[in-house]
């Protein structure tokens, strides 16, 4: 009975070890696909990897752009179009543009988050912060992007 008792804890403890395993594994390959994606010069694959990879909720949220004037000071905000999944590809276009020749520089996933640190050949580094819902399938359900030198 002790034998039985003993390799249920073990199960047990094993389950949960490997769902949080598999749950982070899911996350970081998501972020590692949307780089590989946004490296596509292809808007249907922008498209169709929002569509399979955020959540509802994300897709329909319309989208702001926040650029930092810098040294000079000022910040400006835009809006992006209407239609909230043609405002998620418009963003894809402007990160395939920043990003297309990048390098992945770290990838790391923390609870329900992960971020992710790429570089371009000329030394533009961004930090993708995505937020996945806590259940499964963990599609992305937050996004932010911090670009500099």
């Amino acid at each position: 009975m002790k034998g039985i008792l003993t390799c249920l804890v073990l199960f047990i403890v094993g389950s949960s070890t490997y769902a949080q395993d598999s749950k982070e594994k899911v996350m970081e390959k998501r972020a590692r696909e949307m780089h590989r994606v946004m490296c596509l010069d292809d808007k249907e694959q922008w498209k169709k990897f929002i569509q399979e990879n955020y959540t509802q909720a994300l897709i329909d949220k319309p989208m702001r752009a926040q650029v930092d004037g810098g040294p000079a000071g000022g910040q400006a905000t835009q809006n992006q179009p209407a239609n909230a999944l043609e405002g998620k590809v418009k963003m894809f276009e402007q990160l395939h543009q920043d990003f297309n020749k990048s390098k992945i520089v770290s990838v790391k996933p923390a609870g329900d988050k992960v971020d992710m640190v790429v570089q371009n050949n000329g030394g533009l580094s961004g930090t993708f912060s995505l937020r996945f819902h806590k259940n499964a399938p963990y599609l992305i359900d937050g996004l932010g992007i911090e670009v500099g030198n």
